[in-house]
């Protein structure tokens, strides 16, 4: 049975004996998009004329913050290999991911899609809404809709679960599709682990995120001042959340390649056996 405690133990102990392998990775790759993003989105609302070059830059941000975890999962497998190993292997995996993560996508789409054919068909006048009209949702719908949000969630928890080695799969065994069943096949028997790890790790980097953003966002706005969307503190806010954030998100791709090591060890130990 997989220890979810010595996991945890190895992701950190990889982290402490390549931190210097690792932090070029998360500066380039991973902290300086989200700072970017960060930045941007006060600017799209002030320059509306900009928005499309800022959503552009948004998405391939994304991408490459797609590109420094995967990197970061290569070493965290394979961490003999070294650095320059880990940036090969994601320059060669982060099209595939990306084609992954777009299925994915449509898939959600969907399944949040009866919601707005539920609406549609009450009534709902959807392009007043997006014109900025107020709309009540139509009577009948909104049981409907909170009952269908549950059933949603609790499913998208456990697929969210069943899918979490997806990118150590990516990663590691170069699989197309095959991903999706793969990672069904080694997340059996401990869904509920890591629904568990998922929720306490998600709770602790909100708070941590949520403190930096407003305790030491309202600290620094008193201490330098600022009027509106952008200034000094704002862009400091944003690079402390964007440091916060990358710790966490560098630490919880470190522990999906750890995690993806012990149960596939596991697995092929009870096939052998078997």
């Amino acid at each position: 049975m997989v220890n979810m405690g010595n996991v945890w133990d190895r992701a950190t102990e990889f982290l402490s004996d390549n931190l210097s392998a690792i932090v070029p990775i998360a500066l380039f790759a991973i902290f300086l998009p989200l700072s970017l993003q960060s930045n941007l989105q006060p600017l799209a609302r002030t320059a509306p004329s900009a928005a499309v070059a800022i959503n552009i830059i948004w998405y391939v941000a994304a991408i490459l913050s797609l590109w420094g975890q995967i990197a970061i999962i290569a070493l965290a497998i394979d961490p003999a290999a070294g650095r320059p190993a880990a940036i090969h292997v994601a320059n060669k995996r982060v099209a595939p991911a990306i084609g992954i993560m777009l299925l994915l996508l449509i898939a959600s789409m969907f399944l949040i899609a009866p919601i707005g054919v539920a609406m549609g068909l009450a009534g709902f006048d959807f392009a007043a809404a997006v014109a900025g009209s107020k709309q009540d949702l139509p009577s009948g719908v909104a049981g409907f809709i909170a009952i269908y949000l549950l059933i949603l969630t609790v499913a998208g928890c456990w697929i969210a679960a069943r899918l979490g080695l997806i990118y150590p799969i990516i990663v590691w065994e170069r699989r197309g599709m095959g991903v999706f069943r793969r990672s069904f096949i080694l997340t059996r028997g401990i869904v509920w682990k890591i629904i568990g790890v998922t929720i306490l790790f998600g709770v602790v980097a909100g708070v941590a995120i949520i403190a930096a953003q407003l305790v030491f966002g309202s600290i620094l706005r008193l201490a330098m001042g600022g009027e509106g969307d952008i200034s000094v503190a704002t862009v400091l806010t944003s690079v402390l959340v964007g440091a916060v954030t990358t710790a966490f998100i560098v630490l919880y791709s470190a522990f999906t390649a750890k995690l993806y090591l012990a149960v596939r060890d596991r697995r092929e130990a009870i096939v052998e056996s078997a």
